[in-house]
């Protein structure tokens, strides 16, 4: 049986080799997520909602800063995985409205591989 620390050396490992980014979208806009030629996308996770105060996108409309989509990983994951470019629109369309009268913003982390 292969042990816990086995699988996170093989895991560093794998990461070692990859570029990892991050990338935050305020609701209404979109960004497009790349790997270097030869690589594809990995997304660990991904949240739509709000989770900070006005340091991330700045607004009068901030009145729930604990709120995400439950869905935002996995839509993200099956848009973008696998893909060597994905773009994404940050709006409640693709990701529900988890605080309606909060202001929010799509923060991604990748890896490529």
């Amino acid at each position: 049986m292969v042990s816990f620390l086995t699988c996170l050396l093989v895991i560093v490992a794998c990461f070692a080799h990859s570029a990892l980014g991050g990338a935050i979208v305020c609701e209404g806009a979109s960004i497009c997520l790349n790997c270097p030629a030869g690589q594809t996308l990995f997304v660990g996770s991904a949240i739509f909602g709000r989770t900070q105060g006005a340091a991330i996108c700045p607004s009068q409309h901030i009145h729930n800063t604990n709120c995400t989509s439950t869905t935002s990983t996995a839509t993200v994951q099956y848009m973008c995985n696998g893909q060597t470019l994905c773009c994404l629109n940050a709006n409640i369309v693709a990701f529900g409205d988890p605080c309606p009268t909060t202001y929010k913003y799509l923060d991604v982390h990748f890896a490529c591989f």
